[in-house]
């Protein structure tokens, strides 16, 4: 088992991964870019170049790759510009002057341009790219990707898996701990979101509510069934991947602290967790502690309308507290291997809602309540009046 973890930009985190021997890359960014990446930026600590200089050579010196993500999904045209496109060159420069081993993107042209310029430069495919069938890996296969994130929506599709693996050259990675709506709506919408929301020369990487996450959010909290649909993989199953030829894993996330990161990388490591599956996965909940250096948390010297309402939003995640008794779970993953749940109707199979049933539970309901009532608020401000200015 290999794992792949989320850098915060804390140097300390990679002290505390240093021992866990799975760990063999970290994956992250400054905060802004020129393409933008797979977060937004005030969603995240500040991180700039000479940190993530710093954080490749101490990286290094533990053995441990760096993976540079500039996984944008949409850059509005602009790589097409004279001037980005010598942007795009300068940073792909930089990345590889700097002893970068592993670069994540979705853009199939800067796939070109990096593999044209720095042949030596290993390329991650991001989820972005939504790699769902055996047809589209082969296709990046042949492109030349030395590794493969699928997205996780297929995590539980152990056949495509398996047939996946068998037919390309490249590394497939699954992104373990990431709880995404299965099947959201918003994915493709969130993906162009967050890509611009990163972009050094976007407005929006200022601060922006975001109408995926309230939206999801929701659809999770309102049904715990779709708690047990998103496709986390618990540390416990990780072999029944392993046993098709799968044996890399991504966690995530880049805005959480390095106390909760470490603690995920050592529950995968250890295969083992005992208690509430909840508190190693990436969900929202409680993001005003996980987003302690977020520029949301401190006073702002310009309090917008915008501001206030992300504080709102950020508050009302913070009552988004679920108990997902991780011991209920043995042999849940069984059911899957001999299910195809993209042809299936959650409506008629319900296996997920009978296991919400006896593994979910809400401690403050109210909370639950109140923080649901909170988003409706803001989706209805946002869809009857815009965005504040």
């Amino acid at each position: 088992m290999r794992l792949s973890v989320a850098y915060n930009g804390d140097l300390e985190l990679i002290d505390r991964l240093r021992d866990i021997k799975s760990v063999v890359n970290i994956f992250g960014a400054q905060s802004k870019s020129v393409t933008g990446g797979g977060r937004s930026s005030f969603t995240l600590p500040d991180v700039h170049q000479t940190d993530i200089e710093k954080a490749v050579d101490k990286a290094h010196s533990y053995g441990i790759e760096f993976n540079y993500v500039m996984n944008s999904s949409c850059m509005g045209n602009k790589e097409y510009t004279s001037s980005k496109y010598k942007d795009i060159v300068e940073h792909l420069d930089w990345l590889m002057e700097m002893g970068v081993d592993w670069i994540t993107l979705a853009n199939p042209y800067i796939i070109e341009i990096s593999k044209k310029r720095h042949h030596n430069l290993k390329i991650s495919l991001s989820s972005f790219v939504t790699v769902e069938s055996v047809q589209r890996a082969k296709y990046y296969d042949e492109i030349g990707v030395d590794e493969i994130t699928v997205r996780e929506n297929v995590n539980r599709s152990f056949q495509l898996l398996k047939e996946m693996k068998q037919s390309v050259k490249c590394e497939i990675q699954l992104l373990a701990n990431q709880a995404c709506l299965y099947q959201c709506p918003y994915q493709f919408y969130h993906c162009n979101f967050v890509s611009h929301a990163s972009q050094r020369d976007n407005p929006s990487s200022e601060g922006q509510l975001d109408f995926s996450i309230l939206k999801c959010n929701h659809l999770r909290f309102t049904d715990p069934a779709e708690l047990i649909k998103t496709c986390w993989i618990r540390p416990e199953d990780l072999l029944h991947y392993e046993e098709i030829g799968i044996d890399k894993f991504k966690l995530s996330d880049r805005s959480s602290p390095t106390s909760w990161l470490a603690k995920v990388a050592e529950a995968y490591h250890n295969r083992r967790f005992e208690g509430n599956l909840a508190e190693i996965l990436n969900l929202c909940i409680g993001m005003n502690r996980r987003q302690a250096n977020s520029p949301l948390q401190a006073s702002h010297p310009k309090l917008t309308d915008e501001y206030k309402n992300m504080r709102k939003l950020l508050k009302a995640f913070a009552l988004l507290e679920v108990n997902i008794k991780n011991e209920g779970l043995e042999g849940f993953i069984n059911y899957f291997k001999s299910k195809d749940c993209k042809s299936t109707s959650c409506d008629k199979c319900q296996y997920c809602n009978k296991v919400a049933e006896r593994v979910v539970s809400f401690p403050y309901p109210d909370g639950i309540k109140r923080a649901l009532q909170d988003i409706d608020d803001l989706v209805e401000q946002m869809v009857t009046r815009g965005i504040a200015e």
